[in-house]
């Protein structure tokens, strides 16, 4: 194991965060030709992309992860650290999310502008993570509440921007499924007293998530306002995911995340977007 010194995962975050920011940037700069690929599913043709941002976009992931990895292994506390890889799905989300609006991006500035707010989002996320390992942490609570704000918000990004792409449903559904299911991995993970009940919550989470958003697809409605419905959505799954993995879920706190998760979206369909 690597020798654990005050700032030896820094170290480790800092080579991994600057490799992921230089491929999302060669990414979304590089003008490569892209690759096509049609399949059939379900009887129709679906074409697959393969694009420089999604190859930059892997990379990142990768490399974040690989950062992650060997920053966790330099805790001083080695009987904590069990199936590390939970705290992988933040990190590897952020990246994923960066590759897809980075070339959105137009000009240089915007986009010199954006590279740096994701590598401090990633700084802060996988910082974050390192300091929930050990429940004796005296950051622990802090960066716990960090975490939940970059997962709600990220998955409101990610939502917005996959819903705008206009994909097929096959496409955009296991998509926001996908990525629903991480950032719910990352929300449940001090909950579940099991990795195997993660991963069932999890798996729920992102089921339904893939469903609703299938049946969406067919509403004549803006992306934004979509995206903002799918966000309320995947608050009140994780909301009760939470509750009945820690042996608390009432009819009455039932309720409570019911009423919340329709007040709020009731402003998101009436609200003019």
């Amino acid at each position: 194991m690597t020798k654990s010194t005050p700032s030896a995962y820094l170290n480790h975050l800092s080579v991994a965060i600057w490799a992921a920011l230089a491929a999302l940037l060669l990414g979304a700069t590089i003008q490569a030709p892209q690759r096509v690929f049609t399949i059939q599913i379900f009887g129709s043709p679906l074409s697959v992309v393969i694009s420089m941002q999604w190859v930059a976009g892997l990379v990142a992931l990768a490399v974040v992860s690989a950062g992650m990895e060997a920053a966790i292994r330099t805790h001083p506390k080695p009987q904590l650290l069990r199936h590390t890889y939970r705290y992988w799905a933040l990190p590897g989300a952020l990246a994923l999310t960066a590759a897809a609006l980075l070339p959105l991006v137009p000009g240089p500035t915007a986009r010199a502008s954006v590279l740096v707010i994701c590598g401090l989002a990633l700084t802060a996320a996988t910082v974050a993570e390192y300091h929930t390992i050990d429940p004796e942490d005296g950051r622990r609570r802090n960066a716990r509440l960090a975490l939940n704000i970059m997962a709600y918000a990220l998955a409101a990004l990610a939502f917005v921007l996959i819903y705008n792409a206009r994909s097929r449903s096959l496409v955009s559904a296991t998509l926001i499924g996908s990525i629903a299911g991480l950032l719910a991995s990352d929300l449940l993970r001090d909950d579940s007293s099991s990795v195997r009940g993660l991963i069932l919550y999890s798996g729920v989470v992102a089921m339904i998530m893939a469903q609703v958003t299938w049946l969406l697809n067919y509403w004549p409605y803006a992306s934004v306002r979509m995206g903002l419905a799918l966000l309320v959505l995947f608050y009140l799954l994780v909301g009760l995911a939470s509750q009945d993995a820690r042996n608390q879920l009432s009819t009455r706190r039932a309720l409570e995340y019911l009423t919340a998760a329709g007040a709020a979206a009731l402003v998101v369909f009436w609200f003019p977007i």
